[in-house]
């Protein structure tokens, strides 16, 4: 009896231990309500506090630690700057879209053009160097106009214009997802761009292969190709808010180099020249369209500047929950325990994340802040390699979503169907993400 007893305890500890949820599943859980209330229309923002309290629930701690944890996160100077910059991009987009500095762009570079099937490329790149959600609207009409003539199906033209639109959202600096991410992955912006930037071309590729093959030869009538030198100025002035943010971010990055070649090391911000650039290109467009102050303060107050201030802090709340519950540290564990495919983790999360959410900084922010830790060890190359295919994962979901704002107005100004837009589309998402796991697996074992 005596050894029985004696056992007893120790079989109770055992059954308790074996009924313990692990971290890794608590969290899946979590995300998998995010995702859920999201599709149910609840803005993303109230899905992810909800998620970080749940977090932290359910990873034991209290409700004063998680409030605790929420104020820090929320008030934090990483996400104070983020939420400067992020400001600064929707307040410039508006400002060169009611001055209508864009539609000036636009028309500059049709002028120098004469293939339909470059139009039907750089028209919605051009529209899509500036964030705006549907903006893909925007260029449906240009598309539409190179296209006239051709035997081009109403769900064709759809892919194309939604396809050329999101080329540059792998890594342009104006984007909200590439901004939250190297916020996230705590690297310099010159180095994220550097990795991600071929991707922008090899979308091109991908896309002129199998979207603009009934395209081949064909001319755009409309134009007569004799204007290209006198309208190339004004385009590159119309362009210069654009080009003072790329020049600001390339000049700061050589310049801390060249300090660093003769001894000078100087610890800025990783965000510092972007906002900088933002701050100079906000001026630009002020001064250059002799916008008022009132102007300025209707492009602040735009009704979609504040949803997506909260979405920031929503998802900086759901990042330190996960810090500060230790779940990602218990994950870590888990995952060599229970030898959990890492790859597997690093691309399923992201694209899951992107199809449901249809939008790259709802991906980033939603599996950014768990993802990071776990990368935690690697090298800073390989680093950079796990973070660029998680971050292609994500945005292969996102094109594919069918609640992607962008593919919806893009349908429904073509008359099109989706299921039809949809063969056209997977087609170069496939094939750029099977070659980019190509490319740095490649890279990975030089």
């Amino acid at each position: 009896m005596e050894n029985i007893r004696s056992a007893f305890p120790v079989r109770r500890s055992a059954v308790i231990v074996s009924m313990q949820i692990p971290a890794l599943i608590k969290v899946l859980s979590c995300f998998g309500l995010i995702l859920a209330l999201n599709r149910l229309r609840l803005h993303l923002s109230i899905c992810l506090f909800i998620g970080a309290v749940a977090v932290g629930l359910w990873m034991g701690q209290s409700p004063v630690q998680i409030a605790h944890g929420l104020a820090v996160s929320s008030t934090s100077v990483e996400t104070l700057q983020l939420v400067a910059i992020i400001c600064l991009i929707l307040v410039i987009s508006q400002l060169m879209k009611v001055s209508g500095q864009l539609d000036r762009i636009v028309k500059n570079f049709v002028a120098m053009v004469k293939s339909a099937s470059t139009v039907s490329v750089v028209m919605p790149a051009l529209i899509g160097l500036l964030p705006m959600p549907g903006g893909a609207l925007f260029s449906a009409p240009m598309v539409e106009t190179a296209v006239t003539g051709c035997s081009l199906s109403q769900d064709r033209k759809t892919a194309v214009n939604y396809w050329f639109r999101h080329i540059w959202e792998f890594w342009w600096p104006l984007y909200p997802g590439v901004v939250l991410a190297v916020s996230l992955l705590q690297v310099e912006m010159w180095r994220f761009i550097l990795i991600q930037a071929p991707l922008t071309l090899l979308s091109v590729g991908a896309g002129s292969i199998f979207l603009l093959q009934p395209l081949r030869g064909t001319s755009n009538r409309d134009n007569q190709g004799s204007r290209g030198e006198k309208v190339l100025g004004p385009f590159l002035w119309e362009v210069m808010p654009i080009l003072l943010v790329v020049g600001c971010i390339v000049f700061l990055a050589l310049l801390r180099n060249c300090l660093q070649w003769t001894g000078i090391r100087i610890n800025l911000p990783t965000s510092l020249p972007l906002l900088l650039g933002l701050l100079t290109c906000s001026i630009w467009v002020i001064w250059a369209n002799r916008l008022s102050l009132q102007d300025l303060w209707r492009a602040v107050m735009n009704r979609n500047t504040l949803p997506m201030l909260l979405l920031i802090f929503g998802i900086m709340a759901f990042k330190g929950a996960l810090i500060y519950s230790q779940a990602v540290l218990q994950i870590r564990e888990e995952m060599v325990q229970y030898q959990i495919p890492f790859l597997l983790v690093v691309m399923g999360m992201p694209f899951i994340s992107g199809l449901i959410t249809g939008i790259a900084i709802g991906f980033v922010g939603a599996t950014f802040p768990l993802l990071v830790p776990l990368l935690a060890g690697l090298s800073s190359l390989d680093f950079l390699l796990h973070a660029s295919l998680a971050y292609v994962a994500g945005y292969m979901g996102m094109m594919l979503s069918p609640v992607h704002i962008c593919l919806l107005v893009t349908k429904d100004y073509f008359k099109a169907s989706l299921a039809a837009s949809y063969r056209h589309i997977y087609k170069p998402a496939l094939a750029v993400m099977l070659t980019w796991m190509v490319v740095l697996g490649l890279i990975h074992s030089i």
